[in-house]
């Protein structure tokens, strides 16, 4: 499965040589677009099996097709960590997704039969499924997050880590990358307390009642994203039993809310929207992607719509916003671009 979208990373990448030509309308649904490409696919020629070689080279060149449109289309993270679903998903239903095709050549070449043809794939259909495989932290760039959570018990500092576990167990359940706090793109910064609560009327089993207090803070910038309080008992058959429960039952609900708000934050903050005009086809847009994630200060980009010339491209900076974004571009080489209108999380530019 995994050579099958190396495959397709391939027809990315050589999309220069096959060719594309640009977004078309529909002939099914006018309302949609369709992208153009042209591909190549190859079979080996088995036992003289000349006609069985040719439907499979057919069948390689249209999944070198949708190749090519998920190589712009999805995120690099999504492309990795995603290999199986997209191969399963998508690879294997590839006439799902291509609404007519032609073959412009077809040819033995020593022990292989060559296939190329011109396809047009409905990019909604595509793009929808694309989006549908990702996790909502990988659509924001896949930030890796870090802990930095003290704790204390009836105001004695511990040396524990019951609400760093807690959280960082429901941040990786919803997709999110958790490392090291000194590696990580966000913090996750505060304290927990707990203290003793009562013992009376609970047979023998001790009430602790605990806090917890967290922010988290953008690496480098230490701009924080989102903050939250929240408070929980917890009862168990010993002090340090019940401590550790309250801590724990605190960072439980905790996680949710503010899982949601640096999400939202994320989205705000962390993506700069590229309006780039003047490409005019989709080799133009395949070779500026390329380019654009090659940039050191990039995470990562994918493109929300292309049409009439006109691509949005969101793009998730490691660091800075827009205006960092807009020096950078001009300054690379392979593609150049004249930026029009920088704002703080905005950025519209065409190419040269």
């Amino acid at each position: 499965m995994t050579n099958r979208l190396t495959r397709m990373l391939l027809a990315a990448a050589l999309c220069a040589a096959a060719g594309c030509g640009g977004t078309r309308k529909s002939a099914l649904n006018p309302a949609y677009d369709t992208e153009v490409v042209e591909a190549e696919g190859m079979a080996p020629v088995i036992d003289g099996n000349l006609e069985g070689a040719r439907k499979t080279a057919l069948g390689e060149a249209m999944k070198n097709a949708l190749g090519l449109v998920v190589g712009v289309y999805v995120s690099q993270d999504a492309l990795v960590s995603k290999s199986v679903l997209i191969d399963e998903s998508i690879t294997s239903q590839s006439e799902g997704y291509i609404e007519k095709y032609e073959t412009l050549k077809e040819w033995r070449d020593g022990e292989f039969y060559k296939t190329r043809i011109r396809a047009h794939v409905r990019k909604e259909d595509l793009s929808a499924k694309l989006r549908s495989l990702e996790t909502e932290p990988q659509k924001l760039g896949n930030p890796v997050i870090g802990f930095d959570i003290t704790e204390s018990a009836d105001s004695k500092p511990q040396q524990t880590n019951y609400a760093e576990l807690e959280l960082k167990n429901r941040f990786s359940e919803a997709g999110f990358i958790t490392g090291e706090k000194d590696k990580a793109d966000i913090v996750i910064k505060g304290e927990a307390q707990t203290s003793f609560n009562t013992r009376e009327g609970l047979g023998g089993f001790v009430s602790y009642r605990a806090g917890i207090s967290v922010s988290a803070v953008k690496q480098g910038s230490q701009e924080t994203l989102a903050s939250t309080q929240e408070s929980a008992g917890g009862i168990d058959l010993n002090d340090t039993a019940a401590a550790r429960a309250s801590i724990i039952n605190a960072a439980k609900k905790a996680a949710e809310p503010f899982k949601e708000k640096i999400l939202t934050a994320l989205r705000e903050k962390s993506i700069v929207r590229l309006n780039l005009a003047n490409v005019a086809t989709m080799n133009d847009l395949s070779d500026f992607t390329k380019a654009l994630r090659n940039i050191p200060a990039v995470r990562a980009s994918w493109v929300r719509g292309y049409s009439g010339g006109l691509a949005v491209i969101d793009v998730s900076m490691h660091k800075g916003g827009a205006a960092d974004l807009s020096q950078l571009l001009m300054k690379n080489s392979k593609r150049p671009v004249k930026i029009n209108r920088t704002s703080s999380y905005d950025l519209d530019a065409e190419l040269q």
